[in-house]
Formats: C-alpha cells, structure tokens, sequence
C-alpha cells in the first residue's frame, strides 16, 4: 500500500474532526501545556485509544526526547497512524480487556491523554480503566481527555439539554460550511480499494460494542477520583464536551 497518501488521510482526518471541535488544535496544545505545568516535560507518554495518531504527531513535535506510545484497537486507523506518524511506537489494545496495559512494556509513565474516543466504552470499562491508569501512571504524572461527555439527564436536565443543543449547533455549523463530517470521511476509506481488508477487520473488532448508556460527566470526575487520583477537575469546555484532567 505504498500508493497511499497516508499523511493526507491523516490530515483529512484532523479537518473531519475540526467539524466537531472547531477549537481542536487550540485543545490539543492545551492538554499538551497542562501536562508540561503538572508533570514536567514527560520521558514517557501514551496516546490512549490514538486512532490515526493526532495526538502523538503533536506530543512528539512538543516532546522530542519522550517515548511515546499510541495505543488503539482500530487496525485501519492504527496503519494511517504507523505510516503517517514518526518517531512514536503503535500497539493494538482493547481498553477493555484485562491486561491490555502490557502493551506500555515496564514501568510507570509520566503522562496519557486521549481525545474523543473513551465516549464508546461503558461507565464500568470507564472505571476499570481509571484503576489501570492509577496502577501505571507514577506519583505526580497526569490523565488527560478531551470528550464529549453529556451533563447528565438524570442529575441537570435542562443544563443537559441546553448542552447537547450548543454542541449540535456546533456541528451543524460546521457541515454547513463544507466540513466533512464522520460518515462522509468513511464513506472515502471504503472506496479505496487498498483499506478493504483493514476495514473488515475493523468491522469485526467492533462488531460487539454494547453498551449500558452513555459516560456522563460525573461518571469521568467519580471514576478517577474512586481509582485513586490526588486531583480531578475540568480544565475546559464547549457545551458537553470538557477536557477533564487528573493528577496522580
């Protein structure tokens, strides 16, 4: 598959998903500046549920000297990320599955972050997840997600609503204007002959994604607190999707 225009998929990706975060970039180097100010320039950082590597192209143009480590489950967009991305180490993982953290290799990291992708897991993966990550990032290193997680129909009906009102304008505005949006760019993948094998495969892994109901806020703040992190916040927000951050 040496035809492929890998940096361009991956670039073709960053602009589908500015649909849905105009402010993508400008979060990204937030995340980035929190970690620096929270846990020092990482020696080790992972980029959790990476998809095609936007994450670790930024962390490792920001932090030169750092193993970075992506970590997905999608074999399609893991290929964009290993062709498109240098200087980072991709491994397959389901963040559901027990022991999926071998794939770090040894020792404690500094730093993780993930972005717009721990939305598909269930409130109890959510948990287990929180209790991993306690397990292997060290005394003082930092958790990090960008994602949409509602407010809570249950708890701020209204604020809820309002919420998913703003966040929805946000992305019809976008399309509005010409931006790609999530069913259109996968629509162009299944067209190239070349990706059929990778995303039959892709099909397969996700074939069972179930779910109980959708991550609410609480549910992020409480499970990382309950796993044992000394300080969990939101350190911004554009209706119901909120960088929640969470020191060791």
């Amino acid at each position: 598959m040496s035809q492929i225009e890998w940096g361009e998929w991956l670039a073709r990706w960053d602009r589908q998903q500015a649909g849905y975060l105009p402010d993508r970039d400008e979060q990204f180097d937030l995340m980035l500046t929190i970690v620096e100010k929270v846990a020092g320039t990482p020696e080790r950082f992972v980029d959790l549920a990476c998809g095609p590597g936007s994450i670790s192209a930024r962390a490792a143009v920001r932090f030169p000297g750092a193993q970075i480590v992506g970590v997905d489950l999608d074999p399609f967009l893991l290929e964009i990320a290993r062709n498109a991305v240098l200087g980072v180490r991709f491994a397959e993982a389901d963040l559901r599955a027990p022991g999926w953290d071998a794939v770090l290799g040894d020792g404690p990291v500094d730093a993780v972050c993930s972005a717009t992708a721990l939305h598909w897991l269930d409130p109890a993966d959510l948990e287990e997840l929180a209790r991993t990550l306690a397990r292997r990032i060290r005394p003082g290193g930092v958790f990090l997600n960008a994602d949409t997680m509602r407010l809570g129909p249950a708890e701020v009906p209204q604020l809820d609503a309002v919420a998913v009102e703003l966040r929805n304008q946000i992305w019809a505005d976008s399309h509005a204007a010409g931006v790609e949006d999530w069913t259109s760019w996968w629509d162009a993948a299944a067209e190239e002959p070349a990706f059929a094998a990778l995303l039959t495969e892709r099909e397969r892994r996700f074939a069972d994604r179930a779910k109980s109901r959708e991550i609410t806020l609480t549910d992020t703040l409480d499970a990382f607190r309950k796993a044992g992190f000394a300080e969990v916040a939101v350190l911004g927000q554009v209706a119901d999707k909120h960088l929640v951050t969470a020191v060791r």
